[in-house]
């Protein structure tokens, strides 16, 4: 009874519907918009059960719907979804579930990447993992056409020991075997792509652009992302975009705390945007 309760609570068309999708989740002819559930993070199957039967609902009600990445919405245009151009490489890219669920970070991303192609400059990255991020913005932008640089900065080893306090990553995360190598071989096809291992900020003072138009920072951790912006924010140009991956995010409100200090001693202020990501953009007077 308890099951199908919530189906009493719609009118009769929609409850027909719920009751007809109910009916294919439980046949296995799974949604694939539900299955997207499965990308909402710290959930136990129990709970994932609840999220599938909340977003089943949601999907009744609105006819244009996104839930994935901790993000729900409900009547916006997603235009991003039909530009074929950025949908043809998500599928190339994305090869987990998890990596296509990221496709509003991804959009964010390359939205501001695209706005810094005509400032001079290079591109900057520090937080690489595996790739999967960079090698898309990389191949939406035709990048290795552009006449610039982009300079993907990561240990590939996880997290240093000096940057894991107030970090919410579990020891040894990011830290799988061959990811330097991995990194390597994504990325060998373009010649103005820079990977480069080792701990920032420390390794910025050998290898590092003069200029940098875009910043995207992913480093899961307050200090390195600190270290990394007073050693690189002065060269990004006016104009220049700085995308902090997760500056939005209640598990990382320590990045949050102590980059909204870093940038307001500097007149600077962050956008913090639903998807989790926080943009700025520097202005002349910086």
């Amino acid at each position: 009874m308890a099951r199908h309760a919530a189906s009493g609570f719609l009118p009769q068309p929609l409850a027909i519907a719920h009751r007809e999708r109910a009916a294919r989740w439980r046949n296995g002819k799974r949604d694939p918009v539900l299955e997207r559930a499965a990308m909402f993070y710290g959930l136990d199957e129990k709970q994932q059960g609840i999220l599938r039967h909340i977003l089943g609902m949601i999907d009744l009600l609105f006819k244009k719907t996104f839930h994935a990445d901790q993000l729900i919405t409900v009547e916006r245009c997603m235009g991003f979804l039909e530009d074929k151009k950025f949908m043809d490489v998500i599928k190339k890219t994305a090869k987990t579930g998890q990596e296509k669920s990221l496709l509003w970070r991804l959009h964010t991303q390359i939205w501001a990447a695209r706005q810094c192609l005509c400032l001079p400059g290079d591109f900057v990255e520090c937080g690489v993992y595996k790739g999967f991020c960079s090698d898309t913005v990389i191949q939406y932008l035709d990048f290795d056409k552009t006449g610039k640089t982009f300079y993907l900065y990561d240990t590939f080893e996880g997290i240093p020991e000096q940057h894991r306090a107030g970090s919410p990553v579990r020891p040894g995360g990011y830290a799988e075997a061959g990811l330097y190598d991995q990194a390597l071989n994504r990325f060998s096809p373009f010649a103005n792509v820079r990977v480069v291992k080792g701990v920032v900020p420390d390794v910025l003072t050998k290898v590092c652009p003069e200029r940098i138009a875009y910043l995207h920072l992913d480093m899961n951790s307050a200090s390195a992302e600190i270290g990394a912006l007073e050693a690189l924010f002065e060269r990004v140009t006016a104009g220049g975009m700085i995308v902090l991956d997760d500056y939005g995010w209640e598990w990382y409100r320590a990045q949050k705390t102590a980059e909204d200090a870093f940038f307001a001693a500097r007149n600077h202020h962050v956008l913090e945007l639903p998807t989790g990501q926080g943009l700025v953009v520097k202005h002349a007077g910086g």
